[in-house]
């Protein structure tokens, strides 16, 4: 899957692969509407701004009553994202090199 102009391999479970594509694809369309309002941004805090969205109507659904199974998806959802913020930190810190001292 893409993300931000990334390529990343990620797993999940049997029968949540359309699941994680959505939610990548989600992401990156958020990642881009918030590239051309804000500019230039590090990568990984566009994404946690985009990941920010995302929870934001996760909380705003609970808030109006969204059903248990839509809930149920987007719980998963989150856990994607949260997986792909970890694996796009340890990209980001590899990326930087060791701390000079």
């Amino acid at each position: 899957m893409e993300v931000g102009g990334r390529s990343y391999r990620l797993g999940c479970r049997d029968g949540d692969e359309q699941a994680l594509e959505a939610a990548a694809h989600e992401l990156d369309r958020r990642a881009h509407a918030l590239s051309g309002l804000l500019g230039a941004l590090t990568e990984s805090r566009l994404l946690l701004m985009a990941g920010l969205q995302v929870a934001g109507d996760l909380l705003e659904g609970r808030a109006t009553g969204v059903d248990a199974r839509s809930l149920a998806r987007l719980a998963n959802l989150a856990q994607c994202l949260e997986a792909l913020a970890g694996r796009l930190e340890a990209v980001a810190g590899l990326e930087a090199g060791p701390a000079q001292t």
